[in-house]
């Protein structure tokens, strides 16, 4: 989405799900007809090409619209206030012994070449994700869940690194246990709607193809994280092409319309990294403020800016 003329083009939030088909054709400039305004606010991710922070975006670059009806940005500044984030850790039988690099996991045969200490890999890279975004945002709060067979909390939200430590080092693969990935999105959900702050992100890892057996159907996905208003961030390690294509989809769309990024890792030593590369883009969010009519509901929003070659991260459910 670059320039002040963008590509004509429709985007259905969540395959229709809403009833709502969003037209992102070419801004024009803002005009607001109502007797009353209230400003809104959402938090927008910026990165360039190699998928590195954008952090000199001006308020002028920015363009909204809501509803199809262009909005006046007021301000565009860097986002400042202290998140909630849950982590999703990938704890099923793929990630542990035997599952992966032997090919006898629940998927069988042809799964790829994974070490079978899995599980070491992923509680270094949570591990390092909790220490960087300590260090970067010492007042942000982190929760800690695993979807293997069940979600299950295994620390709750807090700012205390040790803590989190500790139950980042319990984390163990179950034998035969199959994926809740989507379950444990919902719950992450509820999770984050009791917390104060407006700044709100799940982070899951999971390991691809994986046996899901999530019963919840993406309206009930759709209705959760539109409750918490939070950005969904999707990072699978996947060995060769092999994906689970059902809940390949589900997560690509509700990362498109949380805001968050949907991302695939195909060697274990890369995943450290992706995670660092998500708390930077975290880290570097802008809080970009509109105004729009007083009263009523916004039903979807979009983001675009004056610049080539960067894309753009913001959620498509309008702040209320």
């Amino acid at each position: 989405m670059t320039t002040d003329t963008l590509r004509p083009r429709i985007l259905v939030l969540l395959a229709g799900l809403l009833g709502l088909a969003v037209t992102f054709g070419a801004f024009t400039t803002p005009g607001l007809t109502a007797t009353s305004q209230e400003e809104k606010s959402l938090y927008l991710t910026v990165v360039d090409k190699d998928g590195k922070s954008v952090t000199d975006l001006t308020t002028p670059e920015v363009l909204i619209r809501e509803d199809n009806q262009d909005r006046e940005v007021v301000s565009v500044k860097r986002a400042t206030a202290p998140m909630a984030i849950v982590l999703l850790a990938d704890t099923t039988t793929n990630a542990g012994e035997g599952s992966m690099m032997s090919g006898r996991g629940s998927q069988g045969v042809g799964l790829g070449t994974f070490s079978p200490e899995l599980i070491r890999d992923i509680r270094k890279a949570i591990g390092g994700f909790v220490k960087d975004m300590a260090a970067a945002s010492p007042e942000t709060q982190m929760e800690l869940m695993e979807f293997g067979q069940a979600a299950i909390t295994i620390t709750k939200m807090t700012s205390n690194v040790a803590d989190l430590d500790k139950g980042v080092a319990r984390l163990f693969p179950k034998p035969g246990a199959a994926s809740v990935l989507l379950e444990a999105i919902i719950e992450a959900s509820k999770s984050l709607s009791k917390t104060k702050t407006p700044r709100r992100n799940i982070v899951a890892l999971n390991i691809e193809p994986g046996d899901e057996q999530s019963r919840q159907n993406i309206r009930q996905l759709h209705e959760e994280l539109s409750k918490s208003h939070a950005n969904l961030w999707a990072v699978s390690l996947q060995p060769g092409t092999n994906q689970n294509a059902a809940r390949g989809l589900v997560l690509e769309q509700l990362t498109a319309n949380t805001g968050g990024r949907r991302e695939f890792i195909h060697a274990e030593s890369a995943l450290e990294t992706m995670m660092k590369n998500i708390v930077d883009n975290l880290n570097h969010q802008y809080e970009v403020t509109y105004k729009r009519p007083g009263g009523g509901r916004a039903q979807g929003v979009l983001v675009g800016v004056r610049r080539d070659g960067l894309k753009l991260y913001a959620n498509r459910i309008p702040p209320q």
